[in-house]
């Protein structure tokens, strides 16, 4: 697999994951504590997703460094 695919692979991975831990959030903190969608009202809830966002975007430079170095 050449670098192009491996890093288009990647972003899809990174993508889906912050799709599923803000969608898991989003239910179990809006749902289990019962403040239902109050919960986007809350600056920490928009930090963690922020923070969430940041890891992942890292990430990818992080692996697209890393295959410059081994290709």
């Amino acid at each position: 697999m050449d670098k192009e695919n491996m890093l288009r692979l990647m972003r899809f991975w990174l993508f889906g994951t912050f799709i599923i831990i803000f969608t898991a959030t989003t239910i179990y903190v809006g749902g289990a504590l019962g403040t239902g969608l109050a919960i986007f009202k809350e600056v920490y809830f928009w930090l963690a997703i922020v923070i969430t966002i940041a890891l992942c975007v890292l990430w990818y430079f992080i692996y697209s460094w890393y295959l410059d170095k081994k290709m």
